[in-house]
C-alpha cells in the first residue's frame, strides 16, 4: 500500500514515502531523515466506488430483477417496450 506522509521539519514540506502497516505501526520502506518523535500526518488513499467496478458489470448485475412487472420478452424486445418501436 502506498502511504503519503506529510513531513513537518521546521517549515512545512510534503514528501511521499512508501510504508508498510504492521502491528499498529507504519514502517517506512526507505530511510527517512527525521529526528525521533517527529510528528507526521499520514494520508491513506481510499478506493472510490467507481474503482471497485471499472467495467460496470457490478452495476449491471444490480439491475437484474429490478422491474418486477416487466413483460417476459423485455430483454429481447426492449426497444419496442421502451420506445414503441415495432418488433423486427
Amino acid at each position: 500500500m502506498f502511504i503519503r506522509w506529510l513531513l513537518y521539519t521546521g517549515s512545512t514540506m510534503t514528501t511521499a514515502v512508501k510504508a508498510i502497516y504492521e502491528n499498529g505501526v507504519f514502517k517506512p520502506k526507505e530511510p527517512l531523515d527525521l529526528q525521533e518523535r517527529t510528528e507526521v500526518e499520514v494520508l491513506i488513499p481510499t478506493q472510490s466506488p467507481a474503482d471497485d467496478d471499472p467495467t460496470g458489470w457490478a452495476a449491471a448485475r444490480a439491475l437484474i430483477g429490478f422491474i418486477d412487472d416487466a413483460p417476459a420478452d423485455m430483454a429481447e424486445h426492449h426497444d419496442n417496450h421502451l420506445y414503441g418501436r415495432p418488433r423486427a
